[in-house]
């Protein structure tokens, strides 16, 4: 399977419930994947945005959350998110809050999320633990999956890439077993612009990491022609990312196609940006 769009926005999305799922997955417009996966596994028709259903509990967490990122041939650039709901007696029933810290009974230190910048949402603690806690008075957010999450997804990208936000289901005065389907759907409905919000703050990031990481367009072109030693591709990369700020493709074309050699290709683009630059001087 090859991701068809692999130079623009990257989403990965992972709920534990398939009631979590429903809204978002009606807002992206997700829809399941045609083979039969160990996961449910949805995905838009532009293969950007992806999202699994991993279950209850940390080992299911952490086992989606890797399939997905297998199956879906996510990249470095691609932004990671769990979304969920999560007991609590230090917020208010039904708020959503981004995760800032995350720790675990087994855990001897805590890790620390990179939250997304300039936002009014409120930034919680969590604890993931491996069964049902009825005492919220020791911490600010529970959940089953969300340390795990984060230590197999701070595996495959950078922590900027990756958010946790949890929606208050329950506490002091709401019962964990009063939880119902419909009450979860509509938790999430109720939260559902502010977490597009943050979905679309990733969006962005991701495509931006893309756009750096994306070779200039002419390279591939380039070293079809001539051949070209990994040191020299890597020179090439470099000098066609700083000629593309003032040469188009064409000007490009015209300045190297006498070129006999794949280092006297390096050394006309080495001449352009240092003719270009002179020429800047005396303005």
């Amino acid at each position: 399977m090859k991701n068809i769009n692999t130079n623009k926005t990257s989403v990965r999305l992972v709920v534990a419930l398939k009631e979590e799922a429903e809204i978002i997955l009606d807002y992206f417009k997700l829809k399941a994947v045609n083979k039969k996966t160990i996961y449910p596994i949805y995905k838009n028709l532009e293969e950007t945005h992806w999202l699994i259903i991993s279950g209850i509990g940390r080992s299911n967490a952490a086992a989606s959350t890797a399939y997905l990122y297998s199956y879906s041939e996510a990249s470095s650039c691609t932004s990671w998110i769990n979304i969920g709901i999560a007991g609590s007696d230090k917020g208010n029933y039904g708020d959503l809050y981004l995760v800032d810290k995350i720790s675990t009974y087994q855990g001897k230190k805590s890790t620390y999320p990179s939250t997304m910048p300039k936002t009014f949402l409120p930034k919680m603690h969590l604890f993931t633990s491996d069964v049902i806690i009825s005492d919220y008075t020791t911490y600010e957010l529970i959940d089953m999956e969300g340390s795990a999450f984060f230590d197999i997804a701070s595996k495959l990208t950078s922590k900027e890439f990756i958010c946790l936000m949890k929606v208050i289901s329950d506490g002091p005065l709401n019962n964990i077993q009063e939880i119902t389907k419909s009450k979860i759907r509509n938790l999430i409905k109720k939260n559902l612009f502010k977490i597009i919000d943050v979905i679309s703050y990733y969006e962005r990031l991701s495509q931006k990491e893309f756009q750096i990481k994306q070779k200039p367009k002419l390279f591939y072109e380039i070293k079809s022609k001539w051949h070209f030693t990994s040191t020299q591709s890597y020179r090439l990369e470099s000098l066609l990312r700083r000629v593309e700020n003032f040469c188009n493709k064409n000007e490009i074309e015209e300045k190297i196609k006498d070129c006999k050699t794949s280092n006297s290709v390096v050394n006309v683009l080495h001449l352009m940006i240092k003719n270009n630059i002179v020429n800047w001087s005396k303005v």
